[in-house]
């Protein structure tokens, strides 16, 4: 028996469980993948065999923008689309039959152990070519920080976020074919970018779930500013002067002093989700699309009509650009 494929097959039952119950920070990772199952690992002895994560600071990105945990199987069991509970990919929520689209956008986290694992894969260091195509600031301070695994990975080329989703549902296929070895049905994965029409059906109307709105800075919400933004270079110190600031329960730009001026955007889990259970999918990042370009404004776009669905072609070094995968999942003929 190929123990790999027991262990992803078993993590598919076991992350069903945990990722009911909270949502992962850097400080509180959890076990395995949100987008793989695949597990995670601290000990470097195993780091050629396990993606190996890094100790963060224990300020978490949930004291700020972060409204809790929300349920969303519970809150639409009576669509029948969530009534699809046999092979749902990790992460991802169902937009219409035999489709899923992930619930956040891919986090650096994720995007990490893609390279990881191609790497490992190949015996080659292939990830060169798929790294973000962002500078040296961005790629040290937030990619590859620690403190920022859980925030959206920017800065991914087109072909480089398709090449991720294909790869993520092979990783799935691989568990799922030895999860259905004595079934007589058999499934199979297929991963990509969602199209626009996909995508916005995820997204709902955006003037009904936008609302203006002022935030206050306590303790815990400085000291997460002070050591994770502001030490990272991200924000200045002016930052932790303010006592309060506007913005909505989406992550916008807002011009002048009353704003958040921070360079990069937040914690996937920031802010309420649609009641369909899909987090920012307005602001925080343009997200790509199958046609090539991205939608859905960002932190660093006004919240206007204009700027949610222009069609942005530019991905390379853009800090507001990311994407999340739609993977569908059909029967084997």
């Amino acid at each position: 028996m190929n123990h790999g494929f027991l262990t992803l097959s078993i993590l598919f039952i076991c992350f069903s469980s945990y990722s009911q119950t909270l949502h992962p920070t850097s400080n509180d990772p959890g076990c395995c993948s949100e987008k793989t199952a695949l597990p995670y690992t601290f000990n470097p002895d195993e780091s050629k065999v396990f993606f190996q994560l890094y100790v963060s600071n224990k300020t978490s990105e949930k004291e700020v923008f972060y409204e809790g945990k929300y349920d969303p199987w519970k809150e639409n069991k009576d669509n029948h689309l969530y009534s699809q509970t046999y092979l749902i990919p990790p992460g991802s929520l169902p937009i219409s039959v035999g489709k899923f689209l992930d619930q956040t956008e891919v986090a650096n986290i994720h995007y990490q152990e893609f390279l990881f694992h191609i790497t490992k894969d190949s015996a080659k260091y292939v990830d060169r070519a798929y790294y973000p195509q962002i500078d040296n600031k961005f790629k040290t301070k937030y990619f590859l920080n620690p403190e920022f695994y859980f925030y959206p990975v920017v800065g991914v080329t087109y072909e480089n976020a398709q090449a991720y989703c294909d790869w993520r549902a092979e990783k799935l296929n691989e568990g799922l074919k030895e999860m259905l070895a004595k079934q007589i049905k058999k499934y199979r994965y297929s991963g990509r970018l969602p199209n626009e029409k996909e995508w916005k059906n995820m997204t709902g109307a955006p003037e009904t779930v936008v609302l203006d709105k002022y935030y206050t800075f306590g303790k815990k919400e400085t000291a997460f500013f002070e050591e994770d933004i502001v030490s990272s270079r991200f924000a200045t110190d002016a930052l932790l002067k303010k006592n309060d600031y506007y913005g909505y329960n989406h992550n916008f730009k807002v011009d002048g002093t009353i704003g958040l001026e921070v360079e990069i955007p937040f914690y996937i889990y920031s802010f309420s989700p649609t009641a369909s259970g899909f987090y920012n999918v307005y602001g925080n990042v343009k997200e790509l699309v199958e046609e090539g370009y991205a939608i859905g404004g960002s932190f660093l776009t006004e919240f206007s009509a204009d700027e949610l669905f222009y069609p942005d072609e530019t991905q390379a070094y853009r800090t507001d650009v990311g994407f999340r995968c739609l993977t569908e999942v059909a029967r084997r003929k």
